[in-house]
């Protein structure tokens, strides 16, 4: 992991689980919820700090609600401490330490990218920290654009394949099933 620069993880586990019917953050995987698994995963992976967007107390929330992921990377910058962000979403467990530094190394090698992620996913990815980010985002944010491949493609985000299985997000009962039939079954650890 040495060719990446220090980075800080961001994981977003704000989002109201509607289509889930209970909080996503809280499902438990392998004797962890889907917040200690991502906390460790992001750790594991070499952040230097782990952020939290979550509209509970304690954590880092919104500051203007109802905007999704893009209002919770806002507010984290605020809190970053390093040039270079990994924001995970809640909702995919299977990702593997492995792709993470891989995508790190792609943003870094590509000239410190301003934006990196894999290939027809908008999440995860990896964002140069910087005042023109935030600016960016909440212009964003104000013209009704809440959408993080638009942002990624503003930023013209360089992009990588990924096993799609390690992508797999957890958005219903039946996705969270499928999640934990290979979890279970070590596809998380195959492609790794």
């Amino acid at each position: 992991m040495s060719s990446c620069m220090q980075f800080s993880a961001l994981i977003l586990a704000g989002g109201k689980s509607s289509r889930m019917g209970q909080d996503k953050a809280l499902l438990n995987l392998n004797g962890l919820n889907l917040l200690e698994h991502m906390q460790q995963l992001a750790q594991e992976s070499g952040a230097a700090e782990v952020l939290i967007s979550r509209n509970q107390p304690g954590f880092i929330a919104d500051q203007t609600q109802q905007q999704g992921p893009l209002a919770g990377i806002l507010a984290a910058l605020e809190h970053c401490q390093s040039a270079q962000l990994l924001v995970l979403p809640i909702d995919t467990p299977l990702l593997s330490v492995l792709s993470l530094q891989r995508l790190l190394q792609h943003a870094t090698a590509n000239n410190n990218a301003d934006a990196a992620c894999f290939a027809d996913s908008p999440l995860p990815c990896v964002l140069a920290v910087s005042p023109t980010l935030s600016t960016l985002i909440r212009a964003q944010l104000q013209s009704g654009q809440r959408s993080v491949k638009a942002l990624l493609a503003k930023l013209n985000a360089v992009s990588l394949p990924v096993p799609t299985t390690e992508l797999l997000n957890t958005n219903t009962p039946q996705d969270w099933q499928l999640c934990l039939n290979l979890f279970n079954n070590g596809v998380h650890y195959a492609e790794a």
